[in-house]
């Protein structure tokens, strides 16, 4: 039941658990944000009410409690416990495969794998919000995250804290991993980003995409037929690609991804001088092996301090990683939103949205 025994505006409650796991549930008459507190504060449901449609992607792998914060392969178990949704991406991100100060990081690093601390910080009729908190347990680090919604806005609002506990300079990688799959995401999906440049890194056997940079945005060549084609607009899953590309050179933080079948998108806005690129990640059914053996449609658009993924060694060696003093503390907010129309020509930090 949600507190107070509420049935309008806005709502929160943590009685739930799912599978001995944690969940909390946060709603207004607009959105229903489902929070998997055991396994890193993932957003696994982002549903729009009008249209009683999630926008976050379900994986094959079912959702389960990690109960390893790294496993036998080098890459650590993130794919093993990966079932969609929402992931904050920290300490590093990609396949780290050198030790980063005496450890190994595993795959995105080890947030998305922790369980973390949470208190109810505002519970309105005008507004409600959650205060999640870890402490990684290979890194000197911890990370605070605030959830809030208000009263009949389409947006979820994020304020977050990261801090350097140790007593020297610590590099990290920082993003958000939202991935998007049916009945949301089709082949009518198209992005709309302020980028100026593309690069594509050799990723996959079953690649679409040229690797290599800089690309003009939005045109990268295609290495199959070896013409050039709008990186924006999501394929249909026959494609059978998988790629990762890099927008950059942003002029503001914020991406918005519309279904033109449905007139409904999915947008976020964050500090660009803080998340200075944007990955795709785009599954078009070409994933053939682990963990996904062809059975996945999905793309994510992702916020990041830093590129490529390959993990925090590359990025201090190309200049993106993030170098905490010691003792440091960065603060920044963000915002999901949801929106109704044909496309969008800006996302505000504010939850703004313009057609």
């Amino acid at each position: 039941m949600y507190t107070h025994g509420r049935k309008q505006g806005c709502r929160i409650s943590l009685d739930y658990t799912y599978k001995g796991m944690r969940v909390a549930f946060m709603e207004n008459e607009a959105l229903r944000v489902g929070i998997l507190l055991d396994k890193g504060a993932d957003v696994f449901e982002f549903t729009y009410k009008p249209r009683d449609l999630d926008f976050m992607w379900q994986s094959p792998i079912p959702m389960r409690r990690p109960f390893v914060a790294t496993g036998a392969l080098p890459e650590g178990a993130f794919h093993d416990y990966y079932y969609g949704g929402w992931q904050e991406v920290f300490p590093s991100a990609g396949w780290a495969t050198e030790p980063y100060q005496g450890t190994y990081q595993g795959l995105h690093g080890e947030v998305s794998l922790l369980p973390f601390e949470a208190q109810l910080l505002e519970d309105r009729p005008d507004e409600v919000a959650l205060r999640t908190h870890v402490r990684c347990y290979r890194s000197p680090l911890t990370l605070e995250r605030t959830l809030s919604l208000k009263r009949g806005r389409p947006a979820l609002f994020i304020r977050e804290r990261i801090a350097n506990e140790s007593i020297g300079e610590f590099a990290v990688m920082w993003g958000h991993h939202p991935a998007f799959g049916e009945p949301f995401l089709d082949d009518s999906c198209m992005v709309t980003a302020p980028a100026r440049k593309v690069e594509v890194l050799a990723y996959h056997e079953n690649g679409l995409w040229q690797p290599g940079g800089d690309y003009e945005f939005p045109l990268v060549k295609n290495r199959r037929t070896g013409e050039m084609q709008d990186i924006r607009r999501v394929l249909p899953r026959e494609t059978r690609s998988v790629d990762v590309v890099f927008f950059k050179e942003l002029s503001a933080g914020w991406y918005g991804i519309t279904n033109q079948r449905l007139g409904l998108g999915f947008g976020m806005a964050w500090d660009q001088n803080l998340f200075k690129y944007l990955w795709m990640w785009q599954v078009y059914g070409g994933h053939t092996d682990y963990p996904w053996y062809g059975r996945t449609y999905n793309c994510a658009l992702e916020p990041f301090t830093s590129y490529p993924p390959a993990g925090i060694k590359n990025a201090i060696d190309n200049g993106t990683a993030l170098i905490m003093k010691p003792g440091q503390v960065i603060e920044t907010e963000l915002v999901a939103v949801a929106y109704e129309g044909g496309g969008v020509s800006h996302i505000g930090r504010d939850g703004s949205v313009w057609s």
